[in-house]
């Protein structure tokens, strides 16, 4: 279940979270004014004093005892009637002299920093906000304009450089969506080839000391209509010794590109809103940021945020057990597969498996299939789930038709088109080039609405539980399906809010009704849904690469049951991963322990996928997923989260912890070698600190730790295997 922070604002004292660190003052810089927010702390320190500034160049500072950004400026992409055909770019500080007089401000929670135009008849008028909710700060964008005005890219910071105390910089790079080759990568900020190379992550950032684990984390709190992310280069030429940095540091809504977010067109242009004072305005998505003692406590908080600013999430789902078609049988997968499933699952309800989820993926059944399955797994005592791709069309025939609601229409009127009115193939994301039959729905075209909704009414009416919407990232591209690129709903003028536009309406219809289980998403938004999967088809052999999803994405469960793919025991291949990746991924073939300690460790889907019509498939299910005390780890409905970050830039670390709400500590070791390996675990550094004794939770065995030095230890692991461990 979701938990909310218990947070309150009052002025100029606020509650703050005891993961923040103290701010201190930086040295003074020429002023135009200084505004100080004076903030309380239920640390060890006493009252300590965020500073913010106003610079003699226009720019604003921003510092703390942990970070210092000299100087912040915004600038955004204008277009309205009275200028040229080309949008103009207005900075904050580049433009000041020539466009705008001195700001005005006030403080209090708020610190507005605004730049009114001298010549109030076509100049916009920006405003920097700084919010301090205490635990963070958000930043936040205005414009205001006297005349009607659009824009596509909105940079609330702007080519800024940031220095964070610590040694050992590292940035996570997040990607824009889980598929085959979205993989979470570690940046080394000390490196100075990364000095050169421009890196994106997308929605949020944390850079971070991986000595101390003190770090910074910046990200978007709102995905209705922009694409965000942050963009930099790592900055190795210090001010001083024991820090590190970034330059070039851009905070951005209007994220995109091929590589950034798989659009093949620019971003779509967001209009502003006439507002009751003949103003007309827009606003970029707030972004938060904090700095915190662990970096990792602050990308759960900013996840936590994120719930508060979407209070309409539906009701939590702690764990989905069960099985589902695509380990094994894929499209083909008979009704017969499922029953059997059904069975085999049903041996296992004393051991954690009641009320499984028999699971339908990819493949379109009938409604009398439907009502069948329904009818075994009720019989069972269990639920029966279903499989939807609204926004898909896996052909290469645009002259097909398709009826719904008593109207007609060509796939061509339905798939999502370019600029020039040319209908745009998906992409095959393992080469980043068009897939040879697959193109992307535009979500608010009542053709596709229609055809979703008929589908999961269906689907409630046959008794379906669960759904598992999928491939719904191409409803994200940018791109409608009118003859210009548009969006067939007038309204709706980006990718994101094409998205939100039809998940919503599709969440509606279910009311609550189905589980409803993302699997080829983007990360945000996923307000509408109760779980997602991490990491896609990864569930034979590839644990490596599902343990490098939860390394750099476990904080999501701050607000969806995570999804780690399914378990499978007869087959042993991992698919579809680009031979560019295979020399960064060793573990293809883990044993069968770690295929479940995978599992275990994501705390939340926890699905088989062998093809229960083969004898050797049930039993090899029965005999690793029959440990009830293994599976009460997985039913605690905790993610484990990385102890540190993985040595290369896209394999997963070794060692995961959790310290339960419900009781008990727990490591799990992973050896992704072929090869025997030992590996060094550092206690101090882990919930287990102190400890001299782990219990196997496999076998129920009391071991002794083995100490190498003062506060490390170490676990030899034969190749592919991994270890699963319980301390008091």
């Amino acid at each position: 279940m979701v938990q909310r922070p218990e947070t309150f604002t009052l002025p100029y004292y606020i509650h703050r979270n005891p993961a923040m660190l103290s701010p201190m003052y930086p040295p003074s810089a020429p002023l135009l004014a200084i505004l100080l927010l004076t903030l309380s702390a239920l640390t060890t320190s006493a009252e300590v004093d965020l500073d913010l500034k106003i610079n003699a160049d226009h720019s604003i500072s921003l510092s703390s005892a942990l970070y210092s950004i000299p100087s912040i400026c915004s600038s955004f992409n204008y277009d309205d009637s009275t200028t040229a055909d080309d949008p103009v770019s207005f900075n904050t500080c580049k433009d000041h002299e020539k466009y705008y007089k001195p700001r005005a401000h006030r403080v209090n929670a708020k610190t507005h920093v605004v730049h009114a135009p001298k010549d109030a008849k076509s100049i916009p008028t920006i405003r920097q906000t700084f919010h301090d909710h205490g635990t963070h700060v958000t930043l936040q964008v205005h414009v205001d304009s006297p005349n009607s005005f659009k824009t596509n890219e909105m940079k609330v910071i702007d080519d800024a450089t940031m220095e964070v105390e610590g040694v050992d910089g590292k940035a996570l790079l997040v990607p824009f969506d889980n598929d085959i080759i979205s993989m979470y990568q570690s940046r080394d900020l000390d490196n100075h080839a990364n000095n050169l190379l421009q890196m994106t992550s997308a929605y949020v950032a944390p850079f971070y000391s991986e000595e101390t684990r003190s770090g910074v984390v910046i990200g978007s709190l709102e995905h209705t209509v922009w694409k965000t992310g942050i963009k930099f280069h790592a900055k190795t030429l210090r001010l001083k010794d024991g820090t590190f940095g970034v330059h070039k540091l851009d905070v951005i809504a209007g994220l995109n590109g091929l590589e950034e977010t798989r659009d093949y067109i620019p971003h779509g242009w967001v209009s502003s809103r006439e507002q009751s004072d003949k103003a007309n305005h827009l606003a970029s998505p707030a972004f938060f940021m904090g700095e915190f003692n662990d970096w990792r406590d602050g990308m759960e908080l900013y996840a936590n945020s994120q719930v508060k600013k979407n209070p309409e999430m539906p009701e939590g789902v702690d764990n989905v057990v069960g099985w589902n078609s695509w380990g094994v049988t894929q499209f083909g997968t008979t009704l017969e597969n499922a029953v059997a499933a059904s069975e085999a699952m049903k041996t296992l309800e004393d051991v954690g498996f009641e009320g499984s989820f028999i699971d339908f993926d990819a493949v379109n059944l009938s409604f009398e299939e439907q009502s069948k399955l329904v009818e075994t797994t009720s019989e069972n005592g269990q639920n029966a789930g279903v499989y939807a791709a609204p926004w898909s069309y896996f052909s290469d025939d645009l002259d097909a038709t398709v009826m719904c609601g008593g109207e007609t229409y060509t796939q061509r009127e339905l798939v999502k088109k370019n600029l020039k009115g040319e209908p745009m193939k998906a992409l095959d994301k393992r080469i980043n080039v068009p897939s040879v039959t697959n193109y992307a729905y535009d979500p608010t075209h009542p053709g596709v609405l229609c055809m979703a909704i008929d589908y999961v009414e269906e689907a409630l009416d046959a008794g379906m539980k669960l759904i598992k919407i999928d491939f719904i990232n191409w409803g994200v591209m940018e791109g409608g399906s009118n003859s210009d690129g548009s969006h067939y709903e007038e309204s709706v003028t980006t990718g994101m809010a094409a998205y939100n536009y039809g998940m919503e309406k599709i969440a509606e219809v279910i009311d609550n009704r189905m589980v409803i289980s993302l699997s080829m998403a983007p990360t945000f938004p996923n307000h509408f849904a109760h779980a997602r999967r991490i990491g896609c088809d990864q569930m034979y052999g590839g644990v490596e690469f599902t343990m490098n999803q939860l390394w750099g994405g476990w904080w999501q469960k701050e607000m969806l049951t995570l999804d780690p793919d399914l378990i499978v025991f007869n087959k042993n291949e991992i698919i579809d991963v680009p031979s560019v990746l295979k020399p960064f991924v060793n573990g293809f073939k883990m044993d069968s322990r770690s295929r479940v300690n995978k599992g275990v460790v994501h705390g939340g889907f926890y699905l088989a996928g062998d093809d229960m019509t083969n004898s050797t498939s049930v039993e090899l299910t029965q005999k690793y997923l029959g440990n009830e005390e293994v599976n009460k780890v997985a039913l605690l409905g905790e993610p484990f989260r990385a102890v540190s970050s993985p040595e290369r830039i896209v394999v997963a670390p070794s060692v995961f912890e959790l310290d339960s709400k419900k009781g008990g500590k727990y490591l799990a070791v992973f050896n992704y070698n072929p090869k025997s390996k030992n590996i060094r675990v550092d206690l101090a550094k882990t919930v287990v600190d102190g400890a001299k004794s782990y219990t196997d939770v496999w076998t129920g065995k009391k071991y002794d730790l083995v100490f190498v030095a003062e506060d490390a230890v170490e676990f030899q692991l034969r190749g592919a295997s991994s270890l699963l461990m319980q301390f008091e």
